[in-house]
């Protein structure tokens, strides 16, 4: 769990409050070509000829809709409606259909029956479910989606039998197996080849990220894949994910690759882009990677996606933990506002870590956006003739009591940006630095908190009541006049 320590801001009507909030916190060759025009060799039915709707299933509305759809279509398979299912994935596949906030829905669909749902299956469970996919496949040979569901299966069996632990906690029978089925399902991947669905290629980087193949391979799969349909995010994330340190890349290589590919897309679509890859590297944990994500361009990414396809309560919750991540509570608050009490287990592990950053998010949350408001409107006045002029006379009045303070810092002062609010009269009637004070700036600012007391009139009279100036202040500039 990651640790945190805090620092909560001064309530918003207390002079000098320092605002600040930290945060410690998959050799072989590809011997195909695939064709967009693949995907059409089979005719599609009309969405309309399906029984099955997927109306009641909105990620708007219930962050649990996209795995309640999966258990739904699981169902489908329990009960051999094989006819049924093939008419989804068509659909799904020839329209490119996706639910509010982006997710495709034909992704959805394989992530419901690449395993028996729901629960934890048993040996007996993972047969049954792999009978049945077989029959389905039997029954409808010129099915797309059964074999690739019957390959997904049989790498989802390989990972039951080899476990999540670390290498040399996995027991030489689970090697066995797990090499057995992932072979099983290459074979049976290759015997569909060239692709006809763009989630083969998802299920083909899977068999390389579990046997290890070079990342050369990798990328020559993925190359096809984003060929075959670029907007397929699912590509982009099993890769990114392969890039952290843990599997074969660097350090800050998942970041890298999703500039890279966000930057070949441009625009509002690369933004999304960005942000979608970013959701497969972000955790509520002590994961160092999304350190490497550029904050500003991932807020410009969600923005861009929920602008393009709607929200998702699942999309939100990633944002609004990336958002403490990056310790940008002013963000985190608005967002954890809209989750309300709709969080993601799956995202925040528990809803006690869940209510600790909401909690923080509505403490330093307004805070921040006060000192950001302060800041823009400081910003507004320093570029005005007369804001300015009357600058220079604060400063001027400062020189002074800055030289006092510089002697007395002993050498721990450093250049800051001071946000100082004047009154009618000249009174200091707040302030603050967005940086943790050294010692010469809590002399300089004790200074005006004592003219704030006395009610002294220090300044000349501002252009207006509650002036807000942005001052940069350089205790060497003091140092050298002293001199």
């Amino acid at each position: 769990m990651k640790y945190c320590e805090t620092y909560l801001p001064y309530p918003a009507h207390r002079p000098f409050a320092a605002v600040r909030i930290f945060r410690i916190g998959l050799l072989v060759l590809l011997f195909f070509r695939a064709a967009n025009a693949a995907a059409q060799d089979k005719p599609t039915p009309d969405a309309r000829s399906c029984a099955f709707s997927d109306a009641a299933y909105n990620p708007a509305t219930d962050v649990l809709a996209l795995e309640s759809y999966q258990n739904a279509v699981a169902q489908l398979l329990k009960q051999e409606q094989f006819n049924e299912l093939d008419c989804l994935a068509d659909t799904a596949r020839a329209g490119k259909t996706r639910f509010s906030g982006g997710a495709w829905k034909l992704r959805q669909f394989y992530l419901g029956l690449d395993s028996p749902r729901p629960g934890h299956p048993t040996e007996d469970d993972w047969r049954e479910h792999l009978q049945r996919v077989e029959r389905w496949r039997k029954q409808n040979p010129n099915s797309i989606a059964a074999p690739i569901v019957l390959a997904e299966s049989y790498i989802s069996y390989g990972w039951d039998a080899r476990g999540d632990g670390y290498v040399d906690k996995v027991s030489e029978s689970g090697w066995k197996l797990f090499r057995e089925r992932l072979d099983k399902a290459k074979a049976i991947l290759d015997q569909v080849a060239p692709a006809k669905c763009p989630d083969w290629y998802i299920a083909m980087l899977n068999i390389a990220r579990g046997e290890s193949w070079d990342l050369s391979q990798h990328y020559a799969i993925f190359n096809e894949a984003i060929a075959f349909e670029p907007g397929y995010q699912y590509y982009y994330r099993t890769l990114a994910d392969y890039l952290e340190p843990k599997w074969s890349g660097e350090e800050g290589d998942p970041a890298r690759f999703a500039e890279e590919q966000a930057n070949r897309l441009g625009g509002d679509a690369g933004d999304a882009l960005y942000f979608l890859i970013s959701e497969a590297i972000v955790c509520a944990c002590q994961e160092s990677e999304f350190a490497h994500f550029s904050w500003p361009r991932l807020q410009k990414g969600y923005a861009a996606l929920e602008k393009q396809y709607g929200t998702s309560l699942i999309s939100l919750n990633s944002f609004a933990l990336m958002a403490t991540n990056a310790a940008d509570w002013e963000t985190a608050d608005v967002q954890f506002k809209r989750i309300g009490d709709h969080w993601s287990q799956e995202l925040w592990r528990t809803e006690e870590w869940f209510k600790q950053e909401r909690d923080i998010a509505a403490q330093a949350g307004p805070a921040f956006a006060r000192a950001h408001a302060v800041r823009k409107e400081a910003e507004a006045n320093m570029q005005s003739p007369e804001g300015q002029a009357y600058r220079k006379k604060v400063e001027k009045k400062l020189f002074s009591y800055e030289q006092t303070c510089v002697k007395e810092s002993n050498g721990d002062a450093h250049k800051f940006d001071f946000l100082l609010q004047v009154g009618t009269g000249g009174t200091a009637q707040d302030g603050h630095t967005e940086t943790k004070p050294d010692q010469f700036a809590s002399c300089l600012m004790q200074t005006l908190l004592e003219w704030h007391r006395q009610n002294k009139n220090a300044f000349p009279p501002p252009p207006h009541e509650g002036y807000w100036l942005l001052l940069e202040v350089d205790p060497a500039i003091r140092t050298t006049a002293a001199k």
